[in-house]
């Protein structure tokens, strides 16, 4: 407890703080009034309030105490200065008004998720102070940059106009922004060349212009400028032309995404120089030499995820050491779909001992399903459908840690590099998954003869299993039940003979199951998800009878009182149903006439 000598060294204390901020000038705890005119200009071009700024209920005359504005004092100055701007989703539907350039000393200006409409003011990128303009998902259009002030500074380090309807980028525009270090103009309606004053920007660490229209080539930016540079998204817009050789100087590039554009030529040997390359996607182009590209990425020690799909159309799959290539040991995703490839399934797959994802779909790669798959403790999705494999499926596949179900599955994830969950569809196309990649075994369309091994049925976190479109014999195994996680299920387009195990009714989680086109018998399970199926998915199976489907995809007739169907269907005392109707009637009608 305080003495009575301390108490009242306190309360002089206090007084005399008191006196001190009561004398000090009135204009030190508001903001700068040019701000607040900037601020205010601003404010009365939009066509509602903001709860707390001027002309809405509980204003005041401050500035600084307005929601989304953030202040500091600089040195003895009696004023606060406006430094941040953060009004993101909050509805804002106005154009953006150079004004708020007069806000001299801001340093952040977060715009995002509005609806601004109209040009963006070219002095918004040569504020003096900003660093910070995120201007991302509103209705911004025109020409991005502009004719800039003359002798404007930038201090910009991040600038994020992404899901806007830019439709150009002035050439000079990236001249003056000497200190950006990340860009991103995703998703607008950008044409014309990347800007060669790219490579004005020696300190940029990110550059994103994904999903626009794009073209020319991309041998006017040196990349040999741009050291520093360690994730680059042009994917999804026109470039044509060959992968520009000086990207191997950005030695910090982990993410290379040239997806979907009009690539051709050879990836350069020089690139095996990315040693912390994880993410390369070059998929949908023309690109040629499937060899030489394993050759040189291989030596890219890091790469995780490697996609190639739609390239090397015709080429020869490299087969392994006589080819020079030994293997990717840290890649956890490989797709190389649709690219008509040759030969059988590369040995230096074995090597990639981290594989989580095996895409290999739409090719014409023969020979066997080799053993060694099921050797893979993280390998969860194999797709190896539409190519021309033969023999059975070797019962090693049932032996997939991974799908198991003892240990959670480790997912490979996508969102670490900056890029959605992909997936490949040759009839549909492009295919995302939102979250994570499903766990999958997919041999359909192939030569696929003998039985369903039933150790496959211990792969309960299996989600997809699609063996259609082969030449499988032999029944349905009813161990098959224990796939517990199992959604889509198709046996489709097989040899498949006897029943369907009533067993598979206690697959709760299966949304589609197909078993059309085989030579299966007996009854439909009519419990469980079988109710939900169509009866297209039993069609083509004549010997097939049940409560709300027959064997010739058809709706079934109604049952009888005990809750089954006549025999045959449309039989009676094993004849023709009308001819069987006639037959009653006669006997009855003799009988009563005899009595």
């Amino acid at each position: 407890m305080l003495r009575v000598s301390e108490l009242s060294l306190v309360s002089i204390t206090c007084v005399f703080i008191f006196s001190v901020i009561c004398q000090l000038p009135r204009g030190v705890w508001s903001c700068a009034l040019a701000d607040r005119t900037a601020l205010s200009s601003f404010s009365n071009n939009l066509s509602m309030a903001i709860d707390g700024w001027p002309g809405a209920e509980n204003s005041t005359g401050d500035c600084c105490r307005w929601p989304g504005v953030g202040c500091r004092r600089f040195g003895a100055h009696d004023e606060l200065r406006v430094v941040s701007l953060d009004l993101a989703g909050r509805g804002l539907t106005s154009a953006l008004p150079s004004t708020l350039a007069r806000l001299d000393m801001l340093r952040v200006l977060n715009l995002s998720g509005n609806s601004l409409h109209g040009d963006l003011p070219p002095a918004l990128l040569h504020m003096p102070h900003l660093q910070v303009l995120d201007l991302s998902h509103n209705n911004l259009t025109g020409e991005l940059g502009g004719a800039e002030p003359p002798g404007a500074a930038s201090s910009l380090a991040h600038v994020d106009v992404s899901f806007n309807t830019f439709t150009s980028l002035r050439a000079s525009v990236f001249y003056g922004l000497p200190r950006l270090r990340s860009f991103s103009a995703d998703s607008n309606q950008l044409a014309g060349a990347v800007p060669g004053s790219l490579s004005a920007c020696s300190e940029l660490e990110y550059l994103n212009m994904a999903n626009n229209s794009l073209h020319g080539t991309l041998a006017g930016l040196n990349f040999s400028r741009l050291t520093k540079l360690r994730a680059l998204h042009l994917d999804w817009n026109r470039l044509s032309g060959h992968l520009p050789a000086s990207l191997s100087d950005c030695r910090e590039l982990r993410v290379l995404n040239l997806r979907h554009n009009n690539l051709t030529g050879q990836v350069p040997p020089a690139f095996r120089q990315l040693q912390a390359l994880t993410f390369f996607d070059i998929g949908n182009n023309s690109v040629t030499g499937i060899a030489a590209a394993l050759r040189a990425l291989q030596e890219c020690r890091a790469l995780a995820v490697l996609i190639l799909t739609t390239n090397f159309h015709g080429e020869e799959m490299p087969g392994g050491t006589a080819a020079g290539i030994r293997g990717f040991p840290s890649l956890r995703l490989l797709g190389v779909a649709n690219c008509a490839l040759r030969g059988g399934m590369p040995a230096w797959l074995r090597a990639s001992a981290r594989l989580g994802v095996l895409d290999l779909s739409w090719n014409r790669l023969g020979g066997e399903v080799p053993a060694w798959l099921g050797g893979f403790a993280s390998l969860y999705r194999i797709d190896l459908s539409n190519n021309e494999l033969a023999g059975e499926i070797p019962v090693s596949l049932a032996r997939l840690r991974s799908l198991d179900g003892d240990a959670p599955c480790e997912q490979v994830s996508m969102s670490q590099y900056g890029v959605r969950l992909y997936n490949w569809h040759v009839e549909r196309g492009q295919l995302w998954y939102d979250r994570y990649i499903p766990p999958s075994l997919e041999l359909s369309g192939n030569g696929l003869v003998g039985a369903i091994p039933p150790e496959l049925g211990g792969l309960r976190a299996l989600n997809i299993l699609n063996l259609s479109w082969n030449a499988l014999s032999g029944s349905i195994p009813a161990v098959l039940s224990g796939l517990s996680a199992l959604q889509t299920f198709d046996l489709s387009n097989n040899g498949l003979a006897g029943e369907i195990p009533a067993e598979l009714a206690g697959l709760t989680f299966m949304s589609s199951f197909d078993v059309s086109h085989n030579r299966l018998s007996g009854r439909i399970p009519a419990a469980g998800q079988f109710s939900t199926f169509p009866c297209s998915s039993f069609a083509g199976n004549p010997g097939l009878r049940g409560k709300y489907c027959d064997g010739d995809g058809g709706v079934a007739g109604e049952p009888e009182p005990d809750g089954t169907l006549l025999p045959g269907g449309s039989e009676m005392f094993g004849l023709p149903l009308w001819i069987g109707v006639i037959f009653g009637l006669s006997a009855t009608s003799l009988f009563m006439w005899l009595c």
